[in-house]
């Protein structure tokens, strides 16, 4: 009997062992995959990063004999990303996070990148990869090769895709109305960190509820705790009945109108095509035309004064006899004419004792 039990727990820890050979051979071709499409990212992103620059000394070079790049087979897809470097790599498992404060349909603010400042919602959450999609947020083109845009039924979709990229998990700052202590207001705050919190059961057992990783969150230090955001139910879109002229949907919902603030919503030849370019009720003119008017202001203002040192001596001796005239023509002071009044009182006294004399 003692034989039997020894060739078991033999056995027991021979299949243990070829598990944990399984489990390691498995780790290890996990981490070598990781470490390849890493090495993989990072050599694409340095190839661009080479090519933009050349590029840019090459327009800097040429000027305005710079060459077109989007042509030819790049005529479409000149700038798009390909679907192999749009996504991150995986982290390894030590390295990834065990509690994760967001969740989809959260408000978020991202603090880095070229969206900086701007305020979304979270799309999609990626554990793996520690990264966070924001809806309509990080937008790039994407090069969708022909063996996977295949041609659905209502038209031929394209090869260029627009998409929101992920970004990595500490991009964002998750976004929350709290009231002010002072004030009572309600207010956006913008939320630096959130902690998992463990909540009593009825039963007295310590329990963890919440969304993600069962904890519910909240801000440390504060005891505030933040809900989660609620669950919108699936529902199924309703179908609608398609024709064979109807617009393909992927073309109705494709954005090709973005107000910047930077840039006028609309090229300015627009207001040339409302209203007359040369028309003397116009208000509205183009930047160029503003400033050749004002430069040409500017020059005939400098002419004028230009002229006005540019004199001949008989215009210098009519400026003379014009100061002159000015200064004469000046009011006298009190002062000037009580002096003036005594001077007259006096003459007149004399000559009335002139004229009592005689």
């Amino acid at each position: 009997m003692q034989k039997v039990l020894q060739r078991a727990k033999q056995a027991s820890r021979v299949v243990e062992r070829q598990k944990k050979r399984r489990r390691e051979e498995l780790e290890r071709g996990e981490a070598w995959e990781r470490r390849v499409n890493r090495d993989r990212l990072v050599r694409s992103t340095n190839e661009n990063i080479r090519t933009a620059r050349k590029n840019r000394q090459e327009d800097w070079a040429t000027g305005a004999l710079a060459p077109r790049r989007d042509v030819g087979d790049k005529a479409e897809t000149y700038g798009a990303l390909t679907i192999y470097d749009i996504h991150l790599p995986d982290k390894s498992p030590q390295d990834r996070p065990k509690f994760i404060p967001f969740a989809d349909g959260d408000r978020v603010v991202i603090t880095k990148g070229k969206e900086r400042g701007k305020i979304g919602y979270v799309q999609n959450i990626n554990e793996e990869k520690d990264t966070v999609q924001v809806k309509d947020m990080n937008v790039v083109d994407i090069f969708v090769p022909d063996w996977i845009n295949r041609e659905d039924e209502a038209g031929d979709r394209g090869n260029i895709v627009q998409n929101s990229q992920h970004m990595p998990l500490h991009y964002v700052k998750l976004v929350y109305p709290l009231p002010d202590p002072k004030t009572g207001r309600v207010r956006d705050v913008i939320i630096d960190r959130l902690e998992p919190v463990h909540v009593k059961g009825k039963a007295g057992a310590s329990q963890v509820v919440g969304h993600k990783k069962g904890a519910a969150r909240a801000i440390p230090g504060v005891n505030t705790i933040i809900p989660w955001p609620p669950k919108v139910p699936f529902s199924k879109p309703k179908e609608e009945e398609e024709f064979d002229d109807d617009t393909p949907r992927i073309t109705v919902d494709e954005k090709t109108f973005r107000p910047y603030l930077l840039y006028p919503p609309m090229p300015m030849s627009v207001v040339d095509e409302l209203r007359n370019k040369y028309s003397r009720f116009r208000t509205r003119h183009d930047w160029d035309f503003v400033q050749k008017k004002e430069a040409e202001d500017e020059r005939e203002e400098k002419r004028k004064q230009l002229g006005k040192t540019m004199r001949t001596p008989l215009q210098e001796l009519a400026e003379l006899r014009a100061r002159q005239k000015a200064a004469e023509e000046k009011e006298l002071t009190n002062e000037q004419l009580a002096k003036i009044g005594e001077v007259m009182a006096q003459q007149r006294s004399k000559v009335t004792q002139e004229i009592a004399v005689q």
